[in-house]
């Protein structure tokens, strides 16, 4: 019986010196300099600051045009727009992508306010960064929920909403993994093994893809996607 649970115990504390491990070498931020080669329309990468704290994102278009932003979702980032980026300021817009707080390339503060209503108020703070008056929102997911706040906290500034199968309640956190992410110390450390797992990662991308767009998916917007969620 001793013996037994000297192995247990043994394998406990392998599988707790593995996690700590992981959890030690996670990288704190991603920095754009050493991946800029992987993304598409690198060459318009931009950063600014806001309310202190630093944003990525990506812009194409006549500056004197109308402008768009791209508000991307949940553990997302500006690269879910890359096919789209180019070819709407063809149609003579000026369009902007950015990562929002936390997410992408963007800064991460470990002491941020994640909240719709905080991304939504940096979102209009970016624009007044840009020097746009008025924007087209296009929100997706998450990001719809951010652009609708927007239009309904910032009316003067929202030209148009454009909602693409947006957040508008919190059924979201019913979600079995939602809910282990958000669980006390349980989610802090299960929650990078889940991000950094490709295999995991895969599995729930494809869940979002429809069997019609399933060509769309591919390695390369898995790991543009899980990349700065190691972080």
């Amino acid at each position: 019986m001793k013996k037994r649970y000297l192995i247990a115990a043994g394998a406990y504390g392998l599988a707790g010196a593995a996690l700590a491990t992981k959890l030690w070498r996670r990288p704190r931020d991603v920095e754009w300099t050493q991946h800029a080669a992987r993304f598409p329309n690198a060459e318009r990468t931009r950063f600014v600051e806001v309310d202190g704290r630093r944003i990525h994102f990506q812009e194409a278009g006549d500056p004197g045009t109308p402008a768009i932003l791209l508000i991307h979702g949940f553990c997302a980032s500006k690269f879910v727009w890359n096919d789209v980026l180019l070819p709407i300021a063809a149609q003579g817009y000026r369009v902007v992508a950015p990562d929002l707080v936390g997410f992408g390339f963007s800064e991460k503060p470990r002491d941020g306010e994640y909240t719709i209503v905080s991304q939504s108020r940096m979102i209009v703070r970016l624009m007044d960064e840009l020097s746009i008056e008025r924007a087209t929102l296009v929100g997706s997911s998450y990001g719809g929920a951010i652009s609708a706040t927007c239009a309904l906290d910032y009316p003067e500034r929202i030209e148009r909403l454009v909602l693409v199968d947006a957040v508008i309640n919190d059924e979201v956190k019913e979600q079995k993994l939602l809910r282990l992410a958000a669980a006390p110390v349980m989610g802090d450390l299960l929650s990078p093994l889940v991000l950094g797992s490709p295999r995991l990662m895969r599995w729930r991308m494809r869940q979002t893809y429809s069997n019609g767009n399933a060509r769309l998916f591919d390695d390369a917007r898995l790991n543009a996607q899980q990349l700065p969620l190691r972080s």
